[in-house]
């Protein structure tokens, strides 16, 4: 029997962590045959996801909360433990492939790691199935493409960059998909209603936990294309459930990002400390929240802007 490997993405998976661990579960099945890479995921699939998915027609990975010790991992789409599965501490570690930030990494040996600047980790698989010579399906084709929408938000986040959309578009024309923004826009719609859901799965569509200069604080982001609406019917039951859990005292803050990238800004809702949130964007918070024009990524324009003030630097 072949050993098997995990190969995961983080803690409330987005588009690019559940396409990037099927897509690099195949690229290493392919590579080499002996061992069983098995793609696996630590949430449930959101709407956005669902529809790559289903277009496709690809299961999702393997649901799995906590791994054994012993139990060999590579990390897709996030390095930082903290964002990662269950048991992580006692794994052995193999790989890390993504575009994030580098923050908390220890491991106990060498391992690989390939992490670039880009704007999803699916453009750095696609680069790893171009150096190998291995040919992409157009299932694994459909799915990197769609990790790409999703990341680049259609090519308007700032993190996007030109080879990103070259190889969105290189891997569109594998899978079959002749009108890009057509397809990514009804994939970004699909991810878009909040109707149904509760206050609490809404938060954790795409919650990320951050440690920065020992403080601990959360961020959330979700896309949608009726801030006024959500501000109106649900703003009040969210600002309870965003200080109930900062009340427990996991938190220095918590900050939801709700972001229309039709109108290419956010609206944050803070909770806890709002001083760094205030300090970081020079902002004035109307019962905690406030538009915040031409922030679309949390990856380069939250996280970056937010440690710089808890540091000091």
């Amino acid at each position: 029997m072949k050993e098997q490997i995990f190969v995961s993405g983080h803690k409330n998976p987005d588009t690019d962590t559940i396409c990037s661990a099927l897509a690099y579960a195949n690229f290493k099945n392919k590579q080499s045959g002996g061992c069983n890479y098995l793609p696996i995921r630590l949430g449930n699939v959101s709407n956005e996801t669902g529809y790559a998915l289903d277009y496709f027609k690809v299961d999702a990975p393997v649901l799995v909360e906590s791994i054994e010790p012993g139990q060999r991992l590579i990390q897709v789409d996030h390095n930082e433990s903290i964002q990662s599965v269950t048991g992580i501490e006692s794994a052995e570690l193999l790989e890390i492939i993504d575009h994030h930030r580098v923050n908390g990494v220890f491991t106990t040996g060498p391992l690989l790691i390939r992490m670039e600047p880009v704007g999803c980790t699916a453009t750095i698989i696609t680069k790893m199935f171009r150096e190998e010579n291995i040919e992409i399906d157009g299932q694994i084709a459909g799915l990197m493409m769609s990790a790409i929408i999703s990341d680049s938000l259609l090519f308007k986040s700032p993190t996007c960059t030109a080879l990103d959309e070259a190889t969105c578009r290189e891997l569109a024309a594998i899978a079959g998909v002749p009108d890009v923004e057509a397809y990514g826009l009804e994939m970004l719609k699909a991810g878009t209603s909040l109707k149904g859901k509760s206050i609490e799965a809404i938060f954790k569509t795409d919650f990320k936990d951050f440690e920065v200069a020992g403080l601990k604080f959360g961020v959330a982001q979700v896309n949608t294309m009726d801030i006024e609406g959500f501000l109106g019917e649900m703003k009040a039951d969210m600002l309870t459930y965003m200080n109930e859990l900062v009340s427990t005292g996991s938190y220095q803050f918590l900050l939801l990002a709700l972001t229309d990238i039709i109108k290419e800004g956010s609206q944050f809702i803070v909770a806890g400390d709002t001083a760094p949130v205030v300090q970081a964007y020079k902002i004035t918070l109307a019962d905690q929240t406030a538009y915040v024009p031409g922030v679309l990524s949390r990856k380069k324009q939250i996280i970056p802007v937010l440690t710089e003030v808890l540091t000091g630097k």
